[in-house]
């Protein structure tokens, strides 16, 4: 994973030669790099809209292409290219609505919105926004009472989506 002006651990190390531990050096310098980048991620990605009687929960479950323009890359290093997140959020609607909890055991709650958002679909609506992202999934769930006190506690400030996909590197 990239950190800092360099593509990988590797380069870092290679660069840092003249240290008295190049990879602690570098070790440390990504560890604070990826803890910066969650913390980022945790601001924009946190959850948007909670309706407590309704037990709702409302936010972007993946973005794309930030407000800026530019491809966003994901906490686990990856990025999904808009047409992708389209069809995987087609997808999910059109064979599951269910979300279980933290990807596996029973049904925890049903989608109850779902929108893929593209430049095209936020101009035609009369939403286009400097601040909105360009591509985007936001979607709404209503969650079980268990599942929905843990939102409220703080202890679920996101979604996460699952997928499958061929990695390939950029």
């Amino acid at each position: 994973m990239p950190f800092g002006e360099y593509p990988d651990l590797e380069s870092c190390v290679a660069a840092n030669s003249d240290k008295e531990d190049p990879k602690a050096f570098c070790s440390t310098m990504m560890e604070q790099a990826e803890k910066a980048a969650k913390a980022d991620a945790a601001k924009r990605f946190k959850i948007a809209k909670v309706d407590e009687a309704e037990r709702l929960v409302f936010g972007w479950a993946s973005v794309a292409i930030k407000a800026d323009g530019q491809q966003l890359e994901d906490l686990q290093g990856d990025l999904i290219d808009p047409v992708d997140l389209e069809k995987a959020a087609y997808d999910f609607m059109l064979f599951s609505r269910n979300a279980d909890e933290m990807h596996s055991g029973r049904v925890k709650g049903q989608m109850v919105e779902s929108l893929f958002v593209s430049p095209e679909k936020l101009e035609s609506m009369g939403l286009a926004s400097k601040r909105a992202p360009k591509s985007a999934w936001w979607v709404g769930f209503k969650f079980d009472a268990e599942t929905f006190a843990k939102v409220k506690a703080g202890d679920y400030t996101m979604f996460s989506i699952e997928g499958r996909a061929e990695r390939v590197t950029v």
